[in-house]
């Protein structure tokens, strides 16, 4: 398995995957991107005109750097064959997919490519492709990665990477909205998305002409299976032309349209509203997070990794700590909330959805080309809050097998919250089992995570029967 470090800044192992107009390679723990002549060309128009530096600082795009150096130049040239150009990006942090995004985060990337396509027009450039992977989540907001993507356009009244736009973001959106899909549904098990066609057959009877589908899918679909008879005429009118004013008012229309659908999805799953009707009271909850954060500053990790993080009161507590936060649940509605929440109130977390019982697996060329979601992840710092019960009694897990899944992702510490079987969520939970789970005790439970971690502290919290525990890995 390579190690994190080898891997580039869209998560791919570095130098499998060589795109001619631009590969990603790590030289010296430093992520460099090798381009030929016409996308240095493009880059450096976008440069002198302006543009590029604009979206770099108000952060749509990831900071980038040509290679400039004489002696770095020669260096990469002789490691990685002599190119155009060489540019510098810089490292993010994490690394996410659609299928690991809420409908409103795939919306919201949506709009950042529509804007970044509108700003490139205004240059006479244009985005040759329009995939949702070309997009990274950082701190809660939308940034572009792949900027061999920018082109020379050779016409500006169209936009060629539309119907991939559509796939790619509108369809997983009306699908969402209107049939209950979530992201992970529609890109695992489709990595280019969803034809017109396919979406339409989604969409029964007088759903298929309803006004927000007619123009998007509908019509599409219709044209889609003409083609596929030949019967369609494909002709070009206005080749060179170059003027945006076609172009221009369909993004917009795409931008509204996309703005809409995430507004007007409204999550409704039960854990949802479980900060509100979990066993502990006020006092508890307070106690609690004044004990994770005096843990959090005892510690003082640079990155956490909240794994069932609901709808994310305690991601908040860690980033107010200065930590870096990866968010985790498996409920998408959770998610979409949080999301929601970091719109209105930006803090240094990164929402993602999966299910711990089934993590992200690796897709794509070989299952290598996007790693698994714990190939990508490493952190200083664990927390699983009320979280061990859920997956001993709905995920079939043993102690050991939650230490062990625990272990493979931190590096330093872990924060448990131990919940006994005798709390009300935790009978919730088994109220249909005829299982026992009496064995499952606190000093059960210490005992289970010795081989790999070091008890630092403990904190049972009050009028709950709940504890904090502090570990350490015994290796760190």
């Amino acid at each position: 398995m390579p190690a994190l470090e080898e891997r580039d800044v869209t998560g791919r192992i570095a130098g499998s995957f060589r795109d001619p107009s631009g590969y990603v390679f790590i030289h010296r723990g430093r992520i460099f991107r090798a381009i030929d002549a016409e996308c240095r060309d493009t880059l450096r128009h976008l440069a002198d005109s302006g543009v590029l530096p604009r979206l770099m600082r108000s952060g749509a795009v990831v900071e980038t750097r040509f290679v400039e150096d004489r002696a770095m130049l020669a260096e990469l040239e002789e490691a990685h064959g002599a190119r155009g150009a060489f540019l510098e990006h810089d490292r993010l942090a994490h690394i996410t997919y659609p299928y690991e995004w809420s409908l409103s985060m795939v919306a919201d990337a949506g709009i950042h490519t529509l804007d970044l396509q509108m700003a490139l027009v205004e240059a006479g450039c244009s985005l040759k492709d329009a995939t949702a992977y070309n997009v990274q989540f950082v701190n809660g907001a939308p940034r572009f990665i792949d900027l061999p993507s920018f082109e020379r356009a050779s016409r500006l009244d169209v936009w060629y990477a539309l119907g991939q736009f559509q796939r790619m973001f509108v369809y997983p959106l009306l699908l969402g909205r209107y049939q209950g899909w979530d992201p992970r549904s529609y890109f695992l098990a489709n990595l280019d998305g969803r034809s017109a066609s396919q979406v339409a057959g989604s969409f029964r009877g007088l759903q298929a002409y309803r006004p927000g589908l007619l123009l998007d899918v509908t019509l599409p679909a219709f044209f889609e299976r003409r083609s596929a008879n030949g019967d369609a005429k494909v002709t070009q009118k206005n080749a060179g032309s170059p003027s945006a004013a076609a172009q221009i008012p369909n993004l917009k229309r795409l931008r509204n349209k996309l703005k809409a659908l995430a507004a007007g999805y409204k999550p409704t799953e039960a854990w949802v509203a479980y900060t509100r009707e979990c066993s502990y009271d006020d006092t508890a909850e307070s106690a609690k997070k004044r004990q994770i954060a005096a843990f959090l500053d005892r510690i003082a990790p640079a990155s956490v990794l909240d794994l069932g993080a609901n709808t994310g009161d305690y991601s908040y507590v860690a980033a107010s700590c200065g930590a870096d936060v990866v968010a985790v649940d498996q409920s998408h509605d959770t998610i979409e909330v949080l999301y929601r929440r970091l719109r209105q109130e930006p803090a240094r977390i990164t929402p993602v959805v999966v299910d711990l019982r089934s993590p992200s697996p690796g897709i794509g060329y070989r299952n290598e080309e996007r790693p698994p979601f714990f190939e990508r992840i490493s952190t200083d710092c664990v927390m699983a809050l009320a979280l061990i019960h859920h997956l001993i009694v709905s995920g079939n897990m043993t102690l050991d097998a939650v230490r062990e899944l625990f272990a493979g992702v931190v590096r330093r510490h872990l924060i448990l919250e131990f919940v006994p079987p005798d709390d009300e969520m935790f009978r919730r939970l088994t109220q249909f089992r005829r299982d026992e789970f009496g064995y499952l005790t606190l000093e059960k439970c210490i005992e289970a995570f010795s081989p790999a971690f070091q008890l630092e502290a403990k904190a049972p919290l009050p009028h709950s029967g709940r504890t904090l525990l502090l570990f350490r890995r015994k290796d760190s």
